[in-house]
């Protein structure tokens, strides 16, 4: 047999998964694993709490090698670069918690129209890092409002996901980086003529359940 060309073995990969996509026993499989996964997290997360392991963790600080000041509670370092974009970093806090609220608006409002399954906060918004022992009060501070703004932004693109797949779920022709958990699901360019199909499915959501 001759060598295959790059299209064949496109159909050929697209027309093995098509076998496997609806295969009950694998969708049971899939599905068991994404429920071990949760409940692994779970108990790990669990036991942490538990045992106070987090607040436990402790690693000698470092010198900071630029000036600070200081007082009997507060040491914050100073930087003219950090002084100049302080503003610009704040002031970001308004237009995320305003969409934030928009966001919880649309998630809750037109998810539960279209019946798809909402997303859970609590996988998405995490916040333990100003927990250890190195940072100081400033740090912590900046922890928190990092962790909340890049937490939303996490948030958002599983909501904006799930969104997609209800509403336009195929693939670019361009490969795209750090697609979000949906798009792997999609119909592929290669394989339109099933799409109104592939559609339908797509918008059952029982996966996610």
């Amino acid at each position: 047999m001759g060598l295959m060309q790059n299209s064949d073995i496109l159909r050929w990969i697209e027309e093995e998964q098509r076998k496997f996509k609806n295969n009950p026993i694998l969708e049971k499989l899939l599905s068991l694993q994404t429920e071990v996964k949760r409940t692994i997290d779970e108990k790990v997360d669990e036991f942490i709490k538990e045992h106070g392991l987090a607040q436990k963790v402790s690693v000698p600080k470092e010198p900071l090698k630029i000036c600070k000041i200081k007082s009997k509670t507060l040491e914050i370092p100073v930087n003219w670069r950090y002084l100049l974009s302080a503003p610009f970093i704040y002031s970001m806090i308004f237009p995320a918690i305003f969409w934030h609220v928009c966001l919880e608006v649309y998630h809750n409002v037109c998810f539960r129209l279209y019946g798809i399954p909402l997303v859970d906060r609590k996988q998405y918004f995490t916040y333990d890092r100003q927990l250890l022992s190195l940072l100081n009060f400033w740090e912590k501070f900046n922890c928190i409002y990092c962790s909340y703004v890049n937490n939303l932004i996490r948030y958002s693109a599983e909501i904006g996901g799930r969104t997609e797949r209800y509403w336009c779920p195929i693939k670019y022709y361009r490969r795209i980086k750090n697609a979000h958990s949906q798009y792997d699901k999609f119909v592929d360019k290669q394989d339109l003529k099933h799409f109104r199909t592939d559609w339908k499915e797509l918008r059952d959501f029982s996966d996610l359940d």
